[in-house]
């Protein structure tokens, strides 16, 4: 008994383990889960992953798509590890306010089938679309944890900046040459519409081999926002 009573009571009575869902990266096609177990009193680890849920994006989430784009599908798979540290909250306690910097990876893959007319050819034309990316991204993030009904949490990350480094390619095929070349020039042309900075639209290059055509980005740096909420138990 004597022993017992010795632990400490914020060791012995508070979960000190989370499992988390991230409803937020839904929009990325991808499935987000995280776990987080504290390491000592103010800090912990975290660990996430996520499962490409490749699925159609066109005509979701307030995109305004190609019209000439009759398939897209996109998966997301990623590894995020972080460390966290609660400046708020009782000891051992995932509660409260925190700061935490992270690193992850992300693979990004997806397809697509574009068919119309040259605009001032009025040529047919089509083409189906493979995409291949990843990305490496150092970060931080500042939010606030809090739990309800001691087993409920709700994590709220609202200031997130990273910077990510990308790499890969869009590979195209055409039925011919020609419209392999209708295709190359509508891939330029939505490269053109974004308004890309020149640090990364001069690191992405188009290149045509009869009717294939291949759009590269080669260590393409940009920076990122991330903020969100995720669902956990904590235990």
């Amino acid at each position: 008994m004597l022993g017992l009573a010795q632990v400490p009571d914020t060791i012995a009575v508070h979960p000190r383990n989370v499992f988390k869902f991230l409803p937020v990266n839904l929009p990325f096609q991808t499935i987000s889960l995280q776990y987080e177990g504290m390491v000592s009193p103010r800090s912990s680890l975290v660990l996430g992953v996520g499962f490409p849920n490749q699925q159609s994006v066109i005509g979701k989430y307030d995109i305004t798509f190609d019209p000439d784009l009759v398939r897209a599908e996109l998966g997301t798979t990623h590894i995020r590890t972080a460390l966290r540290f609660y400046y708020t909250g009782k000891s051992y306690h995932p509660n409260g306010f925190y700061f935490e910097p992270y690193l992850k990876y992300q693979h990004i893959k997806g397809n697509s089938y574009i068919v119309g007319f040259a605009d001032k050819t009025h040529k047919p034309y089509e083409g189906i679309q493979d995409l291949n990316f990843n990305t490496f991204n150092l970060g931080f993030q500042l939010g606030v944890q809090f739990m309800l009904a001691k087993f409920i949490t709700f994590d709220l990350y609202f200031l997130g900046i990273e910077a990510g480094l990308l790499n890969g390619r869009v590979y195209s095929e055409s039925p011919s040459a020609t419209q392999g070349t209708l295709v190359r020039n509508k891939i330029e042309g939505a490269i053109n519409d974004m308004n890309l900075p020149s640090f990364i639209g001069d690191r992405i290059t188009v290149t045509q081999t009869g009717y294939r055509v291949k759009a590269t980005a080669d260590n393409v740096v940009y920076p990122w926002y991330r903020g969100g909420i995720s669902i956990g138990i904590a235990f």
